[in-house]
């Protein structure tokens, strides 16, 4: 594969686009199953091309939001 970059058989953009996916697609999923929202929806957004750098940053700031939102225990109600 790398001598097929070097040649310019395989496009640099190619391999990016799907180091991109793939990255967005595991930390999508992985926030989704972790807060239990949607597994699907988090696949699909992770899938299409410009919406998914998006979408995996509303992913991570939900990540955030969660772990600042402060905790209701039975003593303080």
């Amino acid at each position: 594969m790398i001598e097929m970059l070097r040649n310019g058989e395989l496009h640099l953009i190619s391999v990016a686009f799907f180091v991109q996916v793939f990255v967005c697609l595991v930390i999508n999923y992985f926030v989704a199953h972790k807060y239990r929202y949607s597994k699907v929806l988090a696949v699909i957004t992770a899938m299409l091309p410009l919406i998914n750098t998006y979408a995996t940053c509303v992913y991570i700031a939900l990540v955030i939001f969660h772990s600042r939102h402060p905790r209701v225990t039975n003593s303080e109600s």
